[in-house]
Formats: C-alpha cells, sequence, structure tokens
C-alpha cells in the first residue's frame, strides 16, 4: 500500500479534499491518501521545510516562483497530460511566472463591478458598459448616491472595501505597481506617479465626491449585507456564490479605465503543490490533478473545457469572470512576502487618507520600506 501525504491549511476546501480521497482510492486500491488539517499558515511552513515534509501541500496563496525552492516543477507532467493547452492563457502566463510550473492553482478569482439593474433603472441611468471610464463611474456614482436634507445617506453611489489589495486592480489599470514585475522592490513603483494617482482618485471618491461610504460611518445593514446599501459594487465571484441571483436583478461589467488607459486586473488563486520530498511524485500529480479538475465544486474551473462543460461560458455572470483570465496580472500579495506581511500597516495608512486627510503621496513615498 503507497501512502500520500496531503496537508492543507484551507479548512473549508476538507471536504472537497475527502471526496476526491475517495474517488481516487477507488480508481487506485493501492493508494491511500492520508490528508492533515494545518493548524496555521506557521505549521504549513515548518511542515514544508521539515525532513518529513507532505508529499503534497495546499497554501491559502498560490506559491509563485518557488522561492524556497520546496516544490517540484509540474509543467512537464501538465505538458504530458494535455492540461497545458486547456489552460486559459492568462492563467498559464500568471503560474509560470518564474518559469516553472510550483504548483495547480484552486479557487481562482477576479473583482469586477456588480451593478443593482434595478436603481440604475429608478434613476433613469443606462447600464455601464465595459468601455466605461473612472469618471464615468464617479458622475453614475454621484447621481446614485441618495441623500435627505439632514445629510443622511440612503444609498451609496458604489460599494468598495478599503484593503491595499483590492485597490491594486485600480493601481494596474492606471499603470502603476505596488512592487516590481519580479517582486525586488516597491522603490520606484508604489511611489510612482501612475500608482500616485490611481490612489488620490480612490481617496476622492470617499472624501470629495462621496459616492463610498466613509470607514467611521456605520451601515445600515449587517455584516455580508453591505452590498445592498450601494448601486454598484467591486465584488469577487464568490459574492454571486454566497448571494445567488437567480432573477438577474444584478449585471457585472468591467472595472472602468483609468486615466493610464491600462486593461488589467489582479487575481486571487490558493495553490496545491508537489514537495521536491515525495517518494512518489507522478502518483501525487495524480491525486493532484483529480483533485482540482475532477471537483466541481470550485466557483471558477481553471480549465476551458471545464468551463464549457459546466456551461459558465455562456453564463451571464460566470463568463464575465472567466473573461478577465485575458488581463489578469500578479499583484504584490503574491510577488514580496514582505508587502503582504505589512497589509495591515498599509490599510491603517489608507485609512487616515480617508478619514484625516493624511497627504497621498507623502505617505505612498513612505510605504518603500515595505518593499
Amino acid at each position: 500500500m503507497i501512502e500520500l501525504r496531503f496537508m492543507t491549511e484551507i479548512q473549508h476546501y476538507m471536504p472537497i479534499v475527502q471526496a476526491a480521497k475517495v474517488s481516487f482510492e477507488r480508481l487506485h486500491p493501492d493508494v491511500n491518501i492520508r490528508i492533515e488539517q494545518a493548524v496555521d499558515g506557521f505549521e504549513a511552513a515548518k511542515a514544508m521545510g521539515s525532513e518529513e515534509a507532505p508529499d503534497l501541500i495546499e497554501l491559502g496563496g498560490f506559491q509563485v516562483g518557488n522561492s524556497d525552492d520546496l516544490f517540484l516543477d509540474l509543467q512537464p507532467y501538465a505538458q504530458d497530460d494535455g492540461l497545458w493547452e486547456d489552460w486559459y492563457p492568462g492563467l498559464r502566463r500568471v503560474v509560470t511566472h518564474s518559469g516553472i510550473l510550483p504548483g495547480l492553482p484552486l479557487e481562482i478569482m477576479m473583482p469586477l463591478v456588480i451593478v443593482n439593474k434595478n436603481k440604475f433603472d429608478e434613476a433613469g441611468l443606462p447600464y455601464p458598459t465595459d468601455d466605461w471610464t473612472w469618471d464615468d463611474m464617479v458622475e453614475h456614482g454621484k447621481k446614485l448616491t441618495i441623500r435627505d436634507a439632514q445629510g443622511n445617506v440612503s444609498q451609496y453611489g458604489l460599494g468598495i472595501g478599503i484593503d491595499i489589495e483590492w485597490w491594486e486592480p485600480f493601481v494596474l489599470r492606471n499603470g502603476g505597481r505596488y512592487v516590481a514585475p519580479d517582486g525586488s522592490t516597491a522603490h520606484g513603483y508604489v511611489d510612482s506617479p501612475a500608482t500616485i494617482e490611481a490612489f488620490r482618485l480612490m481617496i476622492d471618491a470617499f472624501r470629495v465626491h462621496k459616492i463610498v461610504r466613509m470607514p467611521n460611518e456605520p451601515s445600515r445593514y449587517r455584516e455580508g449585507q453591505e452590498y445592498k446599501e450601494a448601486a454598484m459594487n467591486f465584488a469577487f465571484g464568490w459574492h454571486f456564490h454566497h448571494h445567488p441571483d437567480p432573477e438577474h436583478e444584478y449585471a457585472v461589467v468591467g472595472l472602468p479605465y483609468m486615466p493610464g488607459g491600462v486593461n488589467a486586473n489582479m487575481i486571487y488563486m490558493a495553490g496545491a503543490h508537489v514537495t521536491k520530498k515525495s517518494a512518489h511524485p507522478r502518483l501525487a500529480w495524480e491525486f493532484l490533478r483529480h483533485y482540482i479538475l475532477t471537483s466541481r465544486s470550485w466557483i471558477l474551473p481553471v480549465t476551458k473545457s471545464s468551463a464549457v462543460e459546466q456551461g459558465l461560458t455562456e453564463h451571464p455572470v460566470w463568463s464575465r469572470y472567466l473573461q478577465e483570465l485575458d488581463v489578469i496580472q500578479l499583484g504584490a500579495f503574491f510577488l514580496n512576502r514582505k508587502w503582504n506581511a505589512s497589509r495591515q500597516l498599509i490599510n491603517d495608512d489608507i485609512h487616515r487618507m480617508i478619514v484625516d486627510g493624511a497627504d497621498v503621496a507623502q505617505t505612498m513615498r513612505s510605504w518603500t520600506r515595505f518593499g
């Protein structure tokens, strides 16, 4: 009996991997998949670097570049099995960023803008289209924000969270970046004119145009329902996973073009990897492929054939999310560990920009220390 150890740090994926274990062992009666739940990322990192590393490990962030040289290059397996050509080209481009394939991506997701069609209809506004601009979005937001005589807001034009990662697509679309393409530094990138301009526009949406709820303003809706207070929302596809829209009350549209005119977006993706210490790398690959490619539990599939098979290429929502795979870029989250570890400190600074009016350019120049 051959045993493969599969460690995951993602608890809510456990039912999916358990189902894959059962079906794989049925196909391979001489194999036992032992699944281990890591307590946290620290335990997973410790296991990866140990002499008794698991055969496979699943992490919340795809390990771009394999900087610690812990994982096998799966590119030969992917090419031999026909997976290479079945991937969306944009996805293949980002997962092989460093010239190797250190794992398989899963639970991929990009952001778009979701539009409440009823609110647009009530305001007599046309639904936005993929060629809209930032200025178009702001003008829509002003017309869709509803205040009473006392200034109390019953509806905002735009809903977006305050998070350095969630704002990155707008930076990319303006021709800016947080860090260098190879992740080596933030100097000359987070403090570049294009990046600062994108941030000023974002801050102005809160402070000047007042189309987004301020961070110190309470919402009338409970957590997870805040999207109902805005006519437009920046939203990842998991929104529709948690809030199905059978009546098609919402439309999806691409992010607005920034002044820089670049068509780009960011991607979130988890990753599952085969460690170099596995005694059965080919078998580990076969389970990995089985786990990720045969399950229909993922919100978006990673292959074109799976998307067609599931009818997603014709779906009004999911087809638009899949379209974004053509223009995705790797965000600083994947490229620079120090930057990623500084996320909360940076978000605190963003709050100060919005609430206290902290100088945008000066604050962003100070962020070069995080990369």
